[in-house]
């Protein structure tokens, strides 16, 4: 706070000299702008083409979403690393939600799972694709698109596409997509490091898997139980959002995050 007093050298001064009100209005002013940048300052997006494993996950007006990005490192001329971009049961505007978060990633290809395709959808699907990008729905799910590092299977139920369950493996981490109870009640129970509920269930209290110590993590779109573990993750609220990420050293991890501004019934 020195900063604010007149300088002691000044001997006999009995008045506030100007440089000490210069040194006020510096101040001032950095607070300002501090202030400003906090509240008001928007970065310019920043897209990205080369990242590591991620799936994103966000409530909407049907249930749930996810984005999966699988890594990529950059180089097209092997199938390690491609890069694919997965969205499942996607909300009505892919932009919507890149304009409430950090996640906006670009590439060659973007695969969607889902009942249905918008035209809105459609168009912003195409806006985040490379110039000589492609656009799948419910697949290939095939090395050449996957990539060598990553497994990827879509399964149906009496042939309906709201009916499915998706896999995803990564590094020895199995993470399942249940797109409807008829889905759930179907698939055989096995272990998984992380199972979502992609629809809205009827009974919003009880976690699905609450006593199946077969599932490391659950995510739903559901009430949090007073007293419930942890690891069943509710996303029934405003600015909702789960990651699901990979590290070599700590291995996979599920969390729960903010994600501000997105509204769930867009």
């Amino acid at each position: 706070m020195g900063f604010l007093y007149p300088s002691r050298s000044e001997k006999n001064s009995k008045k506030i000299g100007l440089k000490h009100w210069i040194r006020v209005c510096i101040l001032v002013t950095i607070i300002c702008l501090l202030s400003w940048y906090g509240k008001f300052y928007k970065p310019k997006p920043h897209l990205t083409r080369i990242n590591d494993f991620a799936v994103w996950i966000i409530p909407h007006k049907y249930g749930l979403s996810a984005l999966a990005a699988l890594p990529n490192d950059g180089n097209d001329s092997n199938n390690v690393k491609t890069g694919l971009r997965i969205w499942i049961s996607p909300p009505d505007s892919l932009l919507a939600f890149e304009r409430s978060s950090a996640v906006r990633y670009r590439g060659k290809n973007i695969l969607v799972v889902g009942d249905s395709l918008g035209e809105q959808l459609k168009q912003d699907m195409l806006s985040t694709l490379d110039s000589n990008g492609n656009f799948y729905w419910l697949g290939p799910l095939g090395e050449e698109l996957v990539g060598e590092d990553a497994f990827a299977e879509l399964k149906f139920f009496d042939g309906k596409p709201q009916d499915y369950f998706f896999d995803l493996i990564y590094e020895g981490c199995k993470f399942r997509f249940f797109g409807s109870q008829i889905a759930l009640d179907s698939a055989a129970e096995e272990p998984l490091s992380v199972a979502v509920m992609m629809f809205k269930p009827e009974n919003e209290t009880l976690p699905p898997f609450k006593n199946n110590e077969q599932i490391q993590s659950l995510i739903w779109k559901g009430k949090t139980e007073e007293g419930a573990d942890s690891s069943r993750i509710a996303l029934n609220y405003p600015n909702a959002m789960a990651l699901i990420s990979f590290d070599k050293k700590r291995g996979f991890s599920v969390k729960r995050m903010s994600l501000k501004g997105w509204l769930p019934d867009y």
